[in-house]
């Protein structure tokens, strides 16, 4: 019985969707059969392609063979093991990011899903199996205003498609101002202290262990998800912390 509500809810959501967002192209808005990104849009992306750095996975250009960490990386040390992204953060993905983030475009959630799932093709992660997807938390204050945390989405949509776990671990515990215009430094100490475990007997049993997926919608200093991969290394004993976003800033 639970179950069948479950699923009339869901069908009803998606009914409330489509009604919401016609089946229009999410980059171009160009009537499509279903919501999604039209062939033209698609031809656009970017996916990240070797060579990349081992650390942050920035592309660089020029021929390099083998393992390298760029400029930014050498000598710097971080909590998780290293970073991959599914799409350079340009045109339709960049423009796509924003919108869901700040227009409550939650229509964008399957598309984004099943785009920032290639970035667990990397041969390092295996397709995800084995690991576990944490999503990067927002601050409950920041979560009212968008209305859904742009994170969690995601792991959700890659979680359904790709049957892997999720466990929302972690939790913002204080309100900080937007990264966006700070410098990595400034972002460093916006984030001090920022992020802790739940306190919870099955999150820390859960966490402790296991080979962990950080989610996010977009890397570009690093310093959200080295805070969130020292909290879940220091305070939940995974591991590993491997972070996975849809797109490199």
């Amino acid at each position: 019985m639970k179950d069948t509500l479950t699923t009339s809810l869901r069908n009803i959501g998606a009914g409330i969707i489509n009604l919401l967002y016609p089946s229009s192209c999410f980059g171009c808005k160009s009537e499509i059969g279903k919501p999604g990104l039209c062939p033209q849009c698609t031809s656009t992306l970017k996916p990240i392609r070797a060579p990349f750095c081992s650390c942050c996975g920035q592309p660089c250009d020029g021929e390099i063979s083998g393992s390298f960490n760029c400029s930014n990386c050498s000598g710097r040390r971080v909590s998780f093991e290293f970073s991959i992204a599914a799409y350079l953060a340009s045109g339709c993905i960049r423009d796509m990011i924003h919108d869901f983030k700040y227009h409550r475009r939650i229509a964008m959630r399957n598309t984004l899903g099943k785009l920032a799932e290639s970035a667990l093709d990397d041969p390092r992660i295996g397709g995800g199996k084995g690991w576990l997807l944490v999503p990067v938390p927002l601050h409950r204050r920041r979560k009212r205003e968008r209305g859904y945390n742009q994170a969690t989405e995601i792991a959700s949509a890659i979680s359904r498609t790709r049957t892997l776990p999720m466990c929302r671990a972690l939790h913002r515990t204080r309100y900080t101002s937007s990264q966006a215009q700070l410098t990595r430094k400034e972002r460093l100490g916006n984030l001090h202290g920022a992020f802790a475990l739940r306190p919870s007997l099955s999150v820390h049993s859960v966490i402790k262990g296991a080979r962990i997926l950080l989610i996010d919608d977009m890397f570009t200093t690093g310093a959200t998800a080295d805070a969130c991969a020292k909290v879940l290394r220091e305070e939940g004993k995974a591991e590993k912390v491997v972070v996975a976003t849809l797109a490199r800033g």
